[in-house]
């Protein structure tokens, strides 16, 4: 598989260091590029992984400037990276921001949150089922929402022999 480039949003940046396990999404992309943006964001809260991330920024996720932060209903961060990916012509969004992935859609560009990250790495065979349902467990102790529809179809994905 040829690794592409995506373009993330806070959460998913955040969610991703709080697991401590970059190599996720570095099984799938080569860059990640987030916009000064979601940098502010990340950096004007004291978490616990800004060390981590501070160190990742400096090898495989980029800050970037966007030129024309669009006008969509979202917050900023979200905005400005849906505006990267339409400027950068960066095909693929992180995030696990329900609003912000159906407008990303809408605009042709492929959504992949935390979940699909996982699901994607357990598929490839980089975790073990034991492995993705100790990561989902600690996602949501970690103060991630998922819906009880996707944790019992990701908890019959990983039961599965």
């Amino acid at each position: 598989m040829v690794k592409k480039e995506a373009v993330a949003n806070t959460s998913s940046i955040l969610f991703i260091a709080k697991l401590k396990r970059f190599d996720l999404i570095k099984n799938i992309f080569s860059k990640i590029f987030i916009p000064k943006e979601v940098v502010s964001e990340i950096f004007s809260k004291n978490y616990a992984e800004n060390e981590l991330i501070n160190k990742e920024m400096q090898k495989f996720i980029f800050e970037k400037n966007v030129k024309e932060i669009k006008e969509f209903n979202l917050d900023m961060g979200e905005r400005a990276a849906i505006s990267l990916c339409l400027e950068k012509k960066i095909n693929i969004f992180l995030s696990d921001d329900k609003k912000a992935r159906k407008l990303a859609r809408g605009l042709s560009i492929e959504t992949l949150g935390i979940a699909g990250i996982i699901k994607y790495n357990l598929e490839e065979k980089n975790i073990s089922k034991e492995e993705a349902k100790d990561l989902i467990n600690q996602l949501i102790k970690d103060g991630y929402y998922m819906s009880s529809i996707l944790y019992s179809e990701l908890l019959i994905l990983v039961g599965k022999d």
